[in-house]
């Protein structure tokens, strides 16, 4: 996998490529939530257009839920998105959507993800 993370003034866009596994993506979120300004972030984008393949057979859920749900108490306003179309990855974002009741935005291109993003910095 390749990744690169924009650090932006209200958030952050990271654009990924090739085969993404778990493990991979897990250290891009700690990167990300680890960051000196992750308090202040209005969102987080992960755009996964490129992505060649998911390799997510060792996904563990319960992981991920616990380190988002703790980092919702250092930012509980920021808002995640994903920029997919493959069915698994859009499968896995529901599910971790219904069992932590955190809302991630599920977008086709870059585009609608920054707008829905903005829209949602500037409301909260």
């Amino acid at each position: 996998m390749s990744y690169s993370i924009a650090w932006e003034k209200r958030g952050t866009c990271i654009d990924y490529s090739g085969v993404v596994c778990f493990q991979e993506f897990m250290d891009v979120v700690l990167t990300i939530h680890g960051h000196p300004n992750y308090a202040m972030y209005k969102y987080a984008i992960h755009d996964m257009s490129r992505v060649a393949q998911f390799d997510f057979s060792d996904v563990n859920m319960t992981q991920l839920q616990a380190q988002e749900l703790g980092a919702r108490y250092t930012n509980p306003k920021i808002k995640a998105s994903v920029v997919t179309d493959n069915a698994v990855m859009c499968e896995l974002i529901r599910q971790f959507s219904s069992q932590t009741q955190l809302h991630v935005g599920v977008l086709r291109t870059l585009d609608q993800a920054r707008e829905w993003s903005i829209q949602g910095a500037l409301a909260g």
